[in-house]
């Protein structure tokens, strides 16, 4: 989707008019850190019979940022943020005009950035010498041990602290200060736990059910460890 990961961002237009549907420009805010809408002037109705798509060049925003565009009605709303941020917002709308979606979206499992940050304060933190973890780790078994250090991984990108949020085997290995063979052992069950997943030769990442798992059961469990 981007040209460029620095500066590119895609610019998806929706235009989208039912016509038995009253003038809705309804919005939920939310993750105000990771997403601002923007609400221009009705730029006038426009009369289209089915939903259509169009990609064009975009201005420069900010790197793993989307913006698309909804106009329903002859209202236009502008949605710019993070991905996970955008598709939130854009499941509140539809549900709004179309109330069977909400169902639907509850059967999906997102991730929520900012649910994810939260459950991390006092426990994880970025620093300039890299990952520091603020809690006495000694009582974790080896499984949540790295999935603390996954988790730490995935923190360090969305504060723009890593490239990305997969961490290798080596690196494990050493920050846990376990065996070689024990971390591979436990990293192949929590992959098959869908915990985690393989991001390439040697690196892995949280999966959305493993941030769940942090964030629901891990670092709750954390939050009474003594400080280091």
């Amino acid at each position: 989707m981007f040209n460029s990961p620095k500066i590119a961002v895609a610019r998806i237009t929706f235009t989208f008019t039912p016509k038995y549907m009253s003038n809705i420009s309804w919005w939920l805010y939310r993750d105000r850190k990771l997403l601002y809408i923007k609400c221009p002037k009705s730029a006038g109705r426009r009369e289209v019979s089915d939903q259509a798509a169009t990609s064009k060049e975009a201005e420069p925003l900010p790197a793993g940022t989307i913006e698309v565009t909804l106009r329903h009605q002859g209202v236009e709303n502008r949605i710019i943020g993070s991905p996970e941020g955008v598709v939130r917002e854009l499941l509140a709308y539809f549900t709004k005009l179309y109330p069977s979606l909400e169902l639907v979206s509850k059967l999906i499992l997102t991730q929520d950035d900012a649910e994810f940050l939260q459950s991390c304060t006092n426990i994880l933190a970025s620093s300039k010498e890299g990952l520091a973890v603020l809690k006495d780790v000694h009582s974790l078994r080896d499984k949540e041990l790295i999935l603390l250090y996954l988790a730490g991984s995935r923190l360090e990108h969305l504060v723009a602290a890593k490239d990305s949020d997969t961490v290798s085997l080596d690196e494990l290995t050493r920050r846990t200060g376990r065996a070689t063979g024990t971390v591979a052992g436990r990293l192949s069950e929590l992959c098959n736990e869908q915990l985690a997943e393989r991001a390439g030769k040697g690196s892995y990442r949280l999966t959305t059910m493993g941030t769940r798992t942090v964030v629901k059961t891990l670092m709750p469990k954390m939050t009474g460890f003594p400080e280091r």
